[in-house]
């Protein structure tokens, strides 16, 4: 009974995880590493091998047991046992629940809370305490003698036996997940690659954060990003790699921090277009900076230029598509001037003889009045 109730309580660990995890993909989801997940496949075995434990007792001491000669020691133990399994199941039951459920759910969250680094010790205690806490009131009622080694014994081969046959398929979530947001992910690797050729190597937890949405780093990067900008100083390689990584996947900080009654354009989230323009002007015509830079202003261009979604035919365009014409229109009502004044950094570009070799880069862009867009003249080369 107890090796049954083991089995059966393995696999609704494992699956309730699946389950909680999937409400995490509404926003950064709750991705795990192979080594993670197998950490928490062995712990929800050896916990559910110490609740089982607990089952067999109630199984074994409920109904009329002769040798036992004191009943209110039987009826201690056996409530002992429901208590203590029942509190364990709430506690991991509210801690297993509460990360995915509340905390994955508020943009911004970026595992702070990470139960599996911060709070290990906890996977190790909370079975190893349930399992002998059984065993300390069978000893009020019976002489163990060897049984508390032999049942640590089959405790240990119990817990192994679960951890390797009833693990969950946590590949159908990611891969979904993956599938979902495969454009988003073969740009960083393809831009990451190509770092790689001047010598620039990103560490992977960096990959890890471009891949999320809403997270605390990731805005903080783009932040980051855009103030590199604001500096009367040459933006190095990988800094401008990174731009062009955000600006292509849409990353943002806060789209609403300002309204019509302050400077809108500060909403946003990445370098100015006269910056770009500046920096442009800091290197050499063939170097590789000088590509990545009009690389960056055709990004940028693509995010007032993409195609309109017809909601008719929503299955034939992309993920990435529907997002990117969504980010267009939110674009038209939160900022300004920012169109207008791409608008003449291209054209300014475009005149240029000596950029002809980029200009295949710059699309010809023409001014969207719609929203709070308003078209202002700038003096781009007098700001640099």
């Amino acid at each position: 009974m107890g090796v049954v109730a083991s089995f059966v309580l393995s696999y609704f660990f494992n699956y309730s995880r699946e389950s909680l995890r999937s409400i995490t993909f509404m926003g950064d989801p709750l991705i795990l590493t192979e080594k993670e997940f197998r950490l928490y496949d062995l712990f929800f075995a050896a916990f559910s091998t110490s609740l089982g434990f607990g089952f067999t007792i109630n199984f074994w001491l409920t109904g009329r047991n002769k040798i036992i000669k004191k009943r209110y020691l039987q009826i201690f133990t056996i409530s002992n046992a429901w208590f203590i399994t029942f509190v364990a199941l709430m506690i991991v039951s509210r801690f297993g629940s509460i990360l995915p459920i509340t905390l994955y759910t508020i943009k911004g969250y970026d595992n702070q809370l990470d139960f599996l680094h911060t709070f290990w010790l906890l996977l190790i205690l909370i079975p190893i305490y349930v399992f002998f806490a059984q065993w300390n009131t069978i000893r009020l009622i019976f002489r163990a003698k060897n049984w508390v080694l032999l049942s640590i014994v089959f405790f240990c081969i119990t817990t192994f036996y679960l951890f390797e046959t009833t693990t969950a398929d946590r590949e159908i979530l990611n891969k979904n997940y993956y599938s979902v947001n495969k454009e988003y992910f073969n740009y960083i690797d393809q831009k990451f690659q190509m770092a790689k050729k001047y010598g620039i190597v990103f560490p992977a937890s960096l990959k890890q954060v471009l891949q999320k949405e809403y997270a605390e780093r990731t805005t903080n990067l783009v932040n980051a990003l855009k103030n590199a900008f604001n500096k009367n100083k040459i933006v190095p390689l990988d800094t401008l790699i990174l731009e062009e990584i955000v600006i292509h996947n849409l990353k943002i900080t806060n789209p609403y921090s300002y309204n019509q009654f302050n400077d809108i354009d500060k909403n946003w989230p990445y370098a100015f277009p006269e910056q770009v323009y500046c920096q442009i002007q800091k290197h050499d015509v063939n170097s590789i900076e000088t590509k990545v830079l009009f690389e960056i202003l055709h990004e940028q261009a693509s995010l007032f230029t993409s195609s309109k979604i017809d909601w008719n035919k929503w299955k034939t365009y992309s993920p990435y598509e529907r997002q990117k014409s969504i980010f267009k229109q939110n674009l038209l009502y939160t900022t300004k001037t920012i169109q207008s004044r791409l608008i003449q950094v291209i054209n300014l570009l475009r005149s240029e003889k000596k950029y002809k070799e980029y200009q295949y880069l710059l699309p010809v862009m023409r001014f969207n009045d719609k929203g709070r867009q308003k078209q202002i003249k700038i003096n781009i080369k007098n700001g640099c």
